[in-house]
Parts: C-alpha cells; structure tokens; sequence
C-alpha cells in the first residue's frame, strides 16, 4: 500500500489501464474525474427529487453537503456528526447504479482497485521477489 500512496493520479490511472481486464467484468469501461462524478450525484439527487417531491431539481447547497458525506462515505473517513439529506441511501444508490449501467468508475472506484493490485502485488513480490504494476 506504500506504494500506491505515492502515486500521482495519472500514474494511477496509467496502471490502473493496463491491468483493468483483470478487476472489470466488461469489454470497455469509463473512467470519471471528480467533475463528472459531482455531476452524477447531482442528477442522482435530481432523480431522486423527482420521485419523491416531482421536481427533477436540487439546490446546490444540498448537492455540496451530499458531495462531502459522500467523499467520507466512500474513501472510510469518519463520517460522524455529519449532515446528510434525506433519502441518501436512495441516492447513493441511483450513482452506484448510474455507474453501473453505463460500464463507468469513479476516481475513488479506481483507486480502491489500485489499492488492491499494490497489495496483491506487493504480496506476490514478497514471494517471488518481482511484480509489474
């Protein structure tokens, strides 16, 4: 994991694509930035809106404090005495299914997958002594 941890961003993603037929079930998949990504929870938020109050709309103020419960939420920081809407699990369930159906994953997706290649990796030097990232 000492490894990945020094990782610039491209060089993850770098990796990250040449090993990605190992850890993704299809033939092609997207990668997100973090723009992308707040985007796609806001028009999760949006959906989410539309069937529970029949806007398709959502104020920024609550898009930005979602974007925060939701960093903490994926990367395991403490998420304790945070605000959070309501309908958050349906929420965070229409992005994850949003990016499932469009063969999509986001920077925190890849890195968690990176961070699984460092350690297997990492396991595999230990025993043979080489690994290829």
């Amino acid at each position: 994991m000492a490894v990945l941890n020094q990782m610039s961003v491209l060089d993850m993603i770098k990796a990250f694509r040449r090993n990605w037929r190992a850890h993704c079930n299809s033939e092609r998949t997207t990668l997100c930035g973090p723009d992308s990504m707040l985007l796609a929870l806001q028009l999760s938020m949006a959906e989410n809106n539309k069937q529970h109050h029949g806007e398709f709309t959502v104020c920024l103020s609550d898009v930005l404090l979602t974007w925060k419960y939701f960093l903490h939420e994926k990367l395991n920081l403490p998420i304790e005495n945070m605000k959070v809407v309501d309908h958050y699990e349906d929420i965070r369930k229409t992005y994850d299914d949003f990016l499932k159906n469009s063969n999509t994953l986001d920077l925190i997706d890849v890195y968690k997958k990176c961070s699984i290649m460092t350690s297997n990796c990492e396991k595999h030097m230990i025993s043979s002594g080489e690994c290829i990232l």
